[in-house]
């Protein structure tokens, strides 16, 4: 059976998954290609949105539109604090290579800076 249409489900999931991911509100609209007050109109469960918005908000989240109606499941994403899930959203695209080279430009700048910090 499927999940009862709650614009204030459907509103708590967009934005649960929208932190998870690391996106801010401008950031999910423009990669639904809407404008950024609908993302809030719809977060505060003040509009629902259509058939075809809820597929293009749930593309741009990179989840299943189920995913964002009736009461939220668990939805298989590990949970980070915002600036974290910005990172991960900011590599998730990669192959691994490229994660490999993040990952130790990463390790090298952080070296630098408690060398950088030691040496004050």
């Amino acid at each position: 059976m499927a999940a009862p249409r709650d614009p204030k489900h459907i509103g708590v999931n967009v934005r649960r998954l929208r932190v998870a991911a690391g996106l801010t509100q401008l950031q999910l609209a423009e990669a639904a290609e809407i404008v950024d007050a609908t993302v809030s109109r719809i977060e505060r469960g003040r509009m629902e949105p259509s058939a075809e918005l809820l597929g293009r908000l749930a593309s741009a989240l990179k989840v299943r539109a189920d995913d964002l109606l009736g009461p939220m499941k668990d939805p298989g994403r590990p949970t980070h604090r915002p600036a974290i899930a910005r990172l991960v959203a900011a590599v998730d695209g990669l192959d691994d290579g490229q994660v490999d080279d993040v990952t130790r430009g990463i390790r090298l700048l952080l070296a630098a800076g408690r060398r950088s910090v030691r040496s004050r």
